[in-house]
């Protein structure tokens, strides 16, 4: 298709027009989820610039190139019956915050509210109070959002894997990845990485910014594609009987699992952590004592040869005192001697 029909087929997208109907579903929510500053918000402009074909304008709030600013879940109505979703992002890819993205992905989180950081018991309260605000009529699409500039770390493919494993088990959709900022890494090495890691279907953008907002036509038609890719995914899922109620009921189950078994394993290491701590604080204890028995053995043995050294000292005090006395002796009796023989010489005369 050129840009017109892709565009003529985006706009004129419905549900009511799917082989089996709607089947309850109204419009596609694309949810843009990742990390924090990887030109989700950029992305979203650049969309909206494309689809609107109008002047450029910072619908999106984004902040450069650092990002990392949307602390809200953000819809941008592209049509009647397609919105993008623009979530807020997580700081790691640790469990505790997975949660948060993973009931913002599932659409159990209400759309424009703030999301605020949670995990365990109060994530679950949130969840609740919205039932009733969030819609099962909409068709939850996942598009994860990686900035080719931030690179992928070894440890981070692990984490990576499980975040979208798990977002294709919530959803039932396999992600589609947007790589933004193409231009500034190895945009070849890292769509080795998550074609190793199972991705399907990938795009790269050079975002339209408030800096650098000329239309290309590759560009364009770049958006373009990835809109009708979404649409072509649903319209081929939605060939099949589906229940929007049951599903989300199904993503509710699965995100409160989710967050059970992080509970768990928070706990899990808060004992570990625990006991780790208990065994420090054991073996410095033991170590101290080792150091107290050693210092006071060391002190014994400079008391015992302190005694030793003072006992040698004074037996030599005493065998100076017994010599000097006998030599004293000697003398005396040596004098006596002397005086003998004087007087037996004086005698003879």
């Amino acid at each position: 298709m050129d840009s017109d029909e892709m565009r003529h087929f985006t706009k004129n997208f419905s549900f009511d027009k799917c082989k089996k109907g709607n089947q309850g579903f109204n419009r596609i929510l694309i949810q843009l989820f990742g990390l924090l500053g990887n030109g989700k918000s950029s992305f979203i402009n650049t969309c909206i610039y494309v689809w609107k074909d109008c002047e450029f304008e910072n619908w999106a709030k984004a902040r450069g190139e650092d990002g990392g600013s949307t602390t809200d879940r953000i819809p941008y109505e592209l049509t009647e019956n397609l919105t993008l979703v623009d979530n807020r992002g997580c700081r790691t890819l640790e469990d505790k915050e997975s949660g948060v993205i993973f009931a913002q992905l599932g659409n159990l989180l209400p759309i424009d509210t703030r999301v605020e950081w949670g995990e365990g018991f109060g994530l679950t309260e949130k969840m609740v109070r919205a039932e009733k605000l969030v819609k099962t009529s909409d068709f939850v699409f996942p598009v994860f959002v990686h900035s080719v500039r931030k690179g992928i770390t070894k440890e981070e493919r692990g984490e990576l894997e499980a975040l979208l494993n798990s977002a294709m088990t919530l959803t039932g959709v396999v992600p589609i990845v947007v790589l933004t900022h193409k231009t500034a890494g190895s945009l070849t090495e890292t769509e080795g990485i998550f074609r190793d890691l199972g991705v399907e279907r990938i795009f790269s953008f050079e975002n339209y910014t408030s800096e650098d907002h000329m239309k290309t036509r590759g560009k364009h038609e770049e958006v373009l594609k990835f809109l009708c890719e979404v649409i072509k995914d649903v319209q081929f899922r939605v060939e099949q009987p589906r229940d929007p109620s049951e599903e989300m009921k199904t993503r509710r189950k699965f995100v409160l699992k989710y967050i059970h078994e992080c509970d768990i394993k928070e706990q899990q290491r808060k004992v570990e952590s625990k006991k780790a701590l208990d065994q420090s604080l054991q073996e410095k204890r033991h170590k101290q004592q080792e150091e107290e028995m050693k210092k006071q053995r060391q002190k014994e043995q400079r008391e015992q040869e302190e005694e030793f050294r003072r006992h040698q000292q004074e037996l030599q005090w005493e065998r100076d005192r017994d010599r000097a006395r006998q030599e004293e002796e000697m003398r005396a009796q040596k004098e006596r001697q002397e005086k003998k023989k004087k007087k037996k010489f004086l005698g003879l005369f």
